[in-house]
């Protein structure tokens, strides 16, 4: 059974109005998934811990909703841990930060004017123009 970001944010709430009822369908279920989509979104929930009610440790939190939440097709799972990593870490936004996930789990090279991928030591071939042309 596919489940979207109002689950997820349930499980990782200690609150959650719906708190209960997520963690009821997950009892003698082992057909529950979501996308790199809904994981998504939940990552923007954790970006501005500063200015938002959830404070809380985003890789971490991704690793233990994955062991609740597998992502179709798990191949994404590793983009998403990775994502919430450099989100922690290097302070990307959440797109960029999946974005990052993605490069580095393939291993691809990334073309593009983010130079926050340089900083991660992601491989970039920048897409902006050269100055000194």
């Amino acid at each position: 059974m596919y489940v979207e970001t109002d689950f997820l944010i349930a499980l990782v709430k200690n609150e959650d109005w719906l708190r209960e009822s997520a963690l009821e369908a997950l009892e003698g279920r082992d057909d529950i998934h979501t996308s790199i989509l809904a994981y998504a979104e939940v990552l923007v929930l954790f970006y501005d811990r500063e200015q938002s009610e959830y404070d809380i440790d985003a890789p971490r939190a991704i690793a233990n909703l994955l062991e609740l939440v597998p992502i179709t097709p798990k191949e994404h799972e590793d983009a998403v841990l990775a994502a919430a990593a450099f989100l922690e870490e290097y302070h990307l936004t959440p797109f960029d930060a999946l974005h990052a996930g993605v490069i580095a789990t393939s291993g691809e090279e990334v073309l593009s004017s983010e130079q926050d991928y340089d900083t991660v030591g992601l491989d970039r071939t920048p897409l902006e123009p050269d100055r000194d042309e």
